[in-house]
């Protein structure tokens, strides 16, 4: 296949990338400065600049599939001007690409878009969810990003191609991102839980949530699913066990939720929410979790 890809320089838009050009298939990549373009056989770049909304319309050549990452870090103070920042970039850059599929000839036929699993309500008690889940929604800015940025996704389905779309959790990665905040307090003998420390964490290893969009790909699905392992585990067993793999005690207290409120402000609600999501549905698809034990993730990425 031949796949375009926007946010392909981030973590999961390069393991992504790394990942379809080992197994044969062709990457285009969309990115904003010139520098960054390579073209190598089956390889390459193309620009695109989302606030002028600009893009170079070969960049869906011969193009099989769509894999819809793009969007700015919503880790960082949530600033009225930042949280605009946030949802525009994802909804631009996705009214862009509509654009691009409706005004030029294309054999695209497949998109696959990324979402949050923030858009779940925050509950620590309840069963874990899926997909179809009533309410799906949580009742904050991460999900208000969320339901606008699957809203908008749904027109590609509109013009008649296939949409899926990945809610992704937790990313633990050896090359940065959640498992590396994690575990740098830990290493320092600083390791403790937030809150109260039972928040679901369902995480998700790279190869695996590299691995479930490539599935999808594969066997054209269309729908939304988790991007989650199988077995998510509460905030405080985490840093346990992370501290575990590193050895390295975590003995501190949790620190409590007024404190982060207070250091984070609203962006605290990531730090402290509870979603307890479902890997069912893409299993049911036939997906096979390479990582579907925390342990196991975190001792090959905590190296």
């Amino acid at each position: 296949m031949v796949i375009l890809i926007t946010g392909a320089t981030g973590l999961v838009g390069s393991e992504i990338s790394e990942d379809l050009l080992s197994q044969g298939h062709t990457v285009h990549y969309l990115t904003t400065r010139k520098s960054a373009i390579k073209s190598s056989g089956n390889h390459k770049g193309f620009l695109w600049n989302v606030k002028e909304m600009t893009i170079d319309a070969k960049c869906i050549d011969g193009v099989d599939a769509i894999v819809h990452l793009a969007g700015e870090t919503v880790f960082q103070k949530w600033t009225d001007s930042a949280k605009k920042r946030i949802l525009n970039s994802r909804i631009d850059s996705t009214n862009l690409l509509l654009n691009l599929l409706k005004e030029n000839e294309h054999q695209v036929k497949h998109v696959v878009t990324a979402s949050a699993i923030g858009i779940y309500p925050d509950d620590q008690d309840g069963k874990a969810l899926r997909e179809d889940e009533i309410p799906p929604t949580a009742t904050n800015f991460l999900a208000d990003v969320c339901i606008a940025w699957e809203k908008i996704g749904t027109q590609f389905k509109e013009l008649g191609l296939t949409h899926a779309i990945v809610r992704i959790g937790i990313v633990l990665s050896g090359k940065g991102g959640a498992l590396e905040q994690m575990s740098k307090p830990v290493k320092f003998y600083a390791g403790s839980g937030f809150g109260n420390g039972k928040m679901w964490q369902s995480w998700v290893a790279i190869d695996d949530l590299s691995g479930i969009f490539i599935h999808i790909l594969n066997h054209d699905l269309e729908g939304v699913y988790n991007g989650v392992a199988p077995h998510p585990v509460r905030n405080r067993p985490m840093m346990n066990r992370i501290g575990k793999v590193m050895g390295k005690p975590v003995f501190l207290p949790n620190v409590p939720e007024f404190i982060m409120k207070v250091m984070l402000g609203e962006m605290s609600s990531i730090v402290l929410a509870s979603q307890h999501a479902s890997s069912s549905r893409i299993e049911e698809k036939g997906y096979s979790f390479k990582y579907p034990e925390l342990e196991a993730a975190l001792r090959s990425y905590l190296k």
